[in-house]
C-alpha cells in the first residue's frame, strides 16, 4: 500500500451501495467513498446547518436545550456512535481504569480497610 493510502472498515452496505453508484457514475469504488466523504465534509462546513451547534454541544460549550430537533438527533446519534466506536485512547483510558479497579478489589479482600465515603450535606 502506497504512503498516500490507508486502510479502513467500512460496513458490507455501505461499500455495495458505493459499488452500485461507481459503475453508474464510472467511477472506481474508492473515488466514489471520497466523493461522497468529500460532500459530507463540505455539508457540515457548511455555514448554517448546524453541525458547528452540535460539535459545541458534544465539547460542553453549547446547551443541549438551545439545539433544534434536527440538531438534537445529530448530536444524539454522534454520541451514540462515540460510546460504541470509542477511539484508541478512550480505549485504553478504560482499560487502565478497569485495572485500577482490579486493583482496588483485590485490596479491599486483603484485608485492606476501605476508605469512608463523606456524606453529603443535608
Amino acid at each position: 500500500m502506497s504512503a498516500n493510502h490507508a486502510s479502513i472498515k467500512l460496513s458490507r452496505g455501505l461499500v455495495e451501495e458505493a459499488r452500485k453508484e461507481a459503475e453508474l457514475l464510472h467511477r472506481s469504488l474508492g473515488s466514489q467513498i471520497e466523493h461522497w466523504v468529500k460532500l459530507g465534509r463540505a455539508f457540515e462546513n457548511t455555514p448554517g446547518v448546524g453541525i458547528d451547534r452540535v460539535r459545541a454541544a458534544l465539547e460542553g460549550r453549547q446547551s443541549l436545550q438551545d439545539l433544534n430537533d434536527a440538531e438534537r438527533d445529530q448530536f444524539y446519534d454522534l454520541l451514540t456512535e462515540s460510546f460504541e466506536n470509542p477511539s484508541a485512547e478512550v480505549r485504553e483510558a478504560y482499560a487502565e481504569l478497569g485495572e485500577r479497579e482490579a486493583a482496588f478489589r483485590r485490596g479491599q479482600k486483603a484485608g485492606a480497610t476501605p476508605r469512608k465515603r463523606r456524606s453529603k450535606a443535608a
